[in-house]
């Protein structure tokens, strides 16, 4: 076992050195590290449990039941092991009415564990990672079986919905019973192939899948024992995010108002004046909430040129309009913030609003969520007022994961992990903790909420994976350890290779603990300890969606 370990350690850090995005100013890169720094948390040891079938016995000319969920296997086929996959029996299947999985069953090294990976965005294809991507490094052993799936149906990708096009159910499917649909039929096909159903059924997701996590938490108690949800936040409102910065950050002609030059100027003039009010010289904002940079400090002078050396009008205006995020014309907030300090370098590329996402949240409002809009809606016709709000909250009602109250899943003894990247550039940082504070409001406050629920935020993380510190943590083996040991997660480590082959380690505490630095080595995960907050923190947002009953915060210019 020992052996074992120490081989997911070293193949978890060269996930971590090849996790790369497009914004990324300090990109990882593969760099020497030892297994010892690895953040790989170990799994409790547990028997393994070897199949009673052959592989493609699994496979029969009928459909079968399970409950009321009923599924097909079309295909069950061994394959060899591989650096990503144990040597497994993989299973190609669907269930009613076109819901596409794929499960592997591994020929050896299985010890009773199911995990199930969410999709992203609108779904459509079918994933094989989950996020974090370190914790992918568990499944090589053979430890889990491990199941993906398409959402319910099939796409062009994750930023298509030409599928819900006047078809409810499939709608239906994609929010709620998809993923459903495939944990039943998973479970009953290990049942089938090991002779037994899964001790332990866990659920990890980001993004798009974090949004099916809480939904599986909130409509489903029992399907998993614990669940990881990452940067989930209201996805209809969440839309209104990509079309603010879409028609912010475009000039009518299609041009960009941000440069590569305009944004590094920018988020290197943020971290000067905010990278040390948490008390730490690290070139990293652990929380941007503290930080109040306007970026008419760079705007330019009379007969100055711009974009290396300072900001032209627009750019101002559009840099304060993307912290502000989403508003009305009188200032009031209709998201849960805007663009956190730091995420500027994710402001233009690949996968940027004002690239791709702004098709994705056209694509969403009008197959998905208004199928009365017009036929010749683009991105550029929302208006945001109070109204339309309440338009995209009332329609995304099937979609959301807005229930608070999950006391079915804690009476389960459902274990949930929750994080959020606090330079996310996609869905924003404040969604997760406005969520979490409407938990505490409405399960009993802070502690009951803590003895199954707990809230990590990755400072410099990005929408998912990567970042300007491009941290990567093993959620799912806390989350393990969590349900089968009891033993709640305090603190996880991170790991991330900076520009210069740098290996910086840190823990990440449970929220609301921070962090504090005892001096030296600030890449080193030593000169840290936990510091509890002095007041138990309030951390609604001043938003219409919000559940919360506290809700101080709200950004303007």
């Amino acid at each position: 076992m020992r052996k074992q370990l120490t081989q997911l350690s070293i193949l978890c850090v060269s996930l971590i050195a090849g996790l790369v995005t497009a914004a990324a100013p300090e990109p990882a890169r593969a760099a020497p590290i030892s297994a010892s720094s690895a953040p790989l948390i170990a799994l409790p040891e547990r028997a393994e449990i070897a199949p009673v079938m052959d592989c493609d016995a699994l496979v029969v000319p009928v459909s079968q039941n399970s409950g009321d969920i009923v599924y097909r296997i079309r295909s069950a086929t061994r394959e060899q092991a591989d650096q990503e996959h144990p040597a497994s029996c993989l299973v190609k299947g669907y269930t009613a009415p076109q819901t596409e999985f794929e499960l592997r069953l591994p020929l050896s090294g299985y010890n009773g564990r199911f995990l199930q990976g969410g999709c992203g965005g609108m779904c459509g294809v079918i994933g094989t990672q989950i996020t974090p991507r370190c914790s992918n490094a568990h499944t090589v052993s053979g430890g889990f079986a491990v199941a993906f799936n398409n959402g319910g149906h099939h796409s062009a990708g994750i930023g298509d919905a030409t599928w819900a096009v006047g078809d409810p159910e499939l709608r239906e499917q994609f929010a709620h019973k998809a993923a459903h649909a495939v944990a039943v039929a998973s479970k009953s096909i290990i049942q089938q192939f090991y002779g037994a159903p899964p001790e332990w059924s866990y659920f990890a997701g980001c993004s798009g899948g974090g949004r099916e996590a809480l939904v599986e938490v909130q409509r489903y108690p029992e399907d998993f024992d614990g669940v990881v949800a990452g940067s989930s936040v209201a996805m209809p409102a969440a839309m209104q995010l990509f079309l603010w910065e879409a028609q912010q950050g475009l000039y009518d002609d299609g041009r960009p108002v941000f440069t590569s030059a305009a944004v590094e100027l920018l988020h290197r003039k943020v971290l000067d004046a905010c990278d040390t009010l948490d008390g730490i010289p690290d070139r990293q904002i652990d929380d941007p909430r503290q930080c109040r940079f306007d970026p008419a400090e760079l705007a330019c002078s009379e007969g100055e040129d711009g974009d290396a050396t300072c900001l032209n009008a627009d750019q101002v205006a559009a840099a304060r309009a993307y912290y502000r995020g989403p508003s009305d014309a009188d200032g009031h907030a209709l998201f849960p913030g805007g663009a956190p300090y730091g995420g500027e370098l994710g402001w233009i590329g690949r996968g940027s609003p004002i690239e791709t996402g702004k098709f994705a949240a056209q694509s969403f409002l009008q197959y998905l969520l208004l199928p009365d809009l017009p036929a010749d809606f683009t991105w550029r016709d929302w208006r945001f007022s109070k109204e339309s709000l309440q338009r995209l909250i009332k329609g995304g009602e099937l979609y959301d994961a807005g229930q608070p109250d999950i006391s079915t899943f804690q009476n389960a003894g459902g274990k949930l992990l929750m994080w959020q990247g606090f330079a996310d550039n996609a869905a924003g940082a404040y969604g997760m903790l406005d969520y979490y504070q409407a938990m505490r409001d409405q399960m009993g406050g802070l502690d009951n909420v803590r003895s199954f629920a707990r809230m990590f935020l990755v400072p410099g993380g990005y929408h998912c994976v990567g970042g300007y510190v491009p941290y990567d943590q093993d959620f799912l083996g806390a989350v393990v350890n969590w349900v089968e040991t009891g033993k709640a997660p305090d603190a996880v480590t991170a790991v991330a290779t900076l520009d210069d082959d740098t290996i910086r380690t840190r823990p990440l505490y449970a929220y609301p603990t921070g962090t504090r630095y005892l001096g030296g080595d600030v890449n080193s995960a030593s000169s840290f300890e936990p510091r509890e907050p002095s007041n138990i923190p309030q951390d609604g947002f001043d938003w219409p969606g919000s559940l919360a009953q506290e809700k101080p915060l709200h950004i303007s210019f």
